[in-house]
């Protein structure tokens, strides 16, 4: 069966929940900074919005620079929030998670995915997931993404930067070689500045001169393990598996209900499936969690959150359903409706000494 394997990226992502949140933004450039505290404008551009790019700004130069650059032009330059932007990238990994049979995170703002058995092989039907994927992010988050899908990491990575913001790129395998030739030999994954300049230096320019060139000159100039990934990755060769990174740090599940409400008694039956998910997948992976939260997003897409920890880890459903119902009749007492809610648990143990006598009878 043909692999397919997809690679998600959120557009301009931090600047892009700024606009969300401040919709007076969308016009203007807008730029989030990580700031130094040296001086009031020292500092880097994290990332820039489409307009900023256009006069000419990215992320990576000085903030006094990017100021300079946009004087007269009505820019924002805005604190980045690393929390916040957690939390976006937190749902809508989950969101990719449900629909996907394995997930790489591989940043923030982006992940590989694995959709092969779930397609059966079929582009037509991986290109249908990848849709469905990117219109659920939109309509639960307000955010969009640009996705490729391909036979490998290399190329899906490649689709995905093909057509921003908000693209779709599926190529098949037929298609791989067409794709891939004629694009910059900087554009392929694991590239950097250094690297793309020694390989100008003996004429590779495009992916396709470095397919072409012979390996043991890149042998010379990189050694034996970088020439043959270069190599192989130039010609559209790449067996690396899509995998989970390490053990877990949490388990989630974030469902919208079918109408805005602030009852728990109408949430909670809609929520219980979501708590049972989560309760499953804590089992097949062996664990434990000492802390359980609930999760509230509100109309206006901001997020609240009660959790409690527990004094010894466990996995039992009775202790999650009964944590689940009390924290969420507490959140529910103090906002308004909500759209989503979501249950997660962390805090994981492998083992534990003692096992409770529910756990062997359950």
């Amino acid at each position: 069966m043909t692999r397919l394997v997809g690679h998600l990226d959120l557009d301009y992502f931090y600047a892009q929940v700024e606009e969300l949140e401040n919709a007076s933004l969308r016009n203007l450039p807008v730029l989030v900074c990580v700031y130094s505290g040296r001086t009031e404008d020292s500092g880097v551009v994290s990332t820039a919005n489409y307009r900023a790019r256009e006069l000419g700004v990215r992320s990576g130069i000085p903030i006094a620079f990017a100021k300079k650059r946009l004087e007269g032009k009505e820019a924002v330059f805005i604190r980045m929030d690393r929390e916040k932007y957690e939390r976006y990238s937190e749902r809508v990994m989950a969101i990719l998670k449900e629909n996907v049979d394995v997930m790489e995170q591989t940043g923030i703002d982006e992940a590989f995915f694995d959709i092969t058995k779930r397609s059966g092989g079929s582009f037509e039907v991986g290109a249908e997931i990848a849709s469905s994927i990117k219109l659920q992010i939109l309509r639960h988050e307000g955010l969009t993404c640009s996705v490729g899908v391909a036979p490998n990491k290399i190329a899906a990575k490649l689709a995905s930067d093909f057509k921003k913001p908000d693209g779709l790129t599926v190529i098949r395998p037929s298609e791989l070689t067409g794709f891939m030739e004629p694009m910059p030999v900087d554009r392929l994954y694991g590239i950097g500045a250094k690297t793309a300049k020694a390989l100008q230096e003996i004429g590779v320019v495009t992916i396709g001169d470095l397919a072409r060139k012979d390996i043991s000159q890149l042998d010379d100039l990189f050694g034996q393990k970088l020439a043959v990934y270069l190599h192989n990755s130039a010609s559209g060769e790449d067996g690396e598996p899509v995998e989970e990174r390490g053990q877990a740090t949490q388990i989630s599940r974030i469902i919208t209900l079918k109408r805005d409400s602030r009852s728990a008694d109408e949430i909670l039956p809609q929520l219980i499936p979501a708590v049972e998910d989560v309760q499953r997948r804590v089992v097949e992976k062996g664990l434990f969690f000492r802390s359980i939260s609930v999760i509230g997003i509100l109309s206006d897409l901001s997020t609240r959150t009660r959790s409690k920890t527990l004094e010894t880890p466990t996995r039992e459903s009775s202790t999650l359903n009964r944590a689940a119902s009390e924290l969420l009749t507490s959140l529910v007492s103090e906002l308004g409706e909500l759209r989503r809610v979501g249950i997660k648990v962390a805090d994981f143990e492998e083992s534990k000494e003692q096992s409770s006598l529910a756990e062997f009878l359950g």
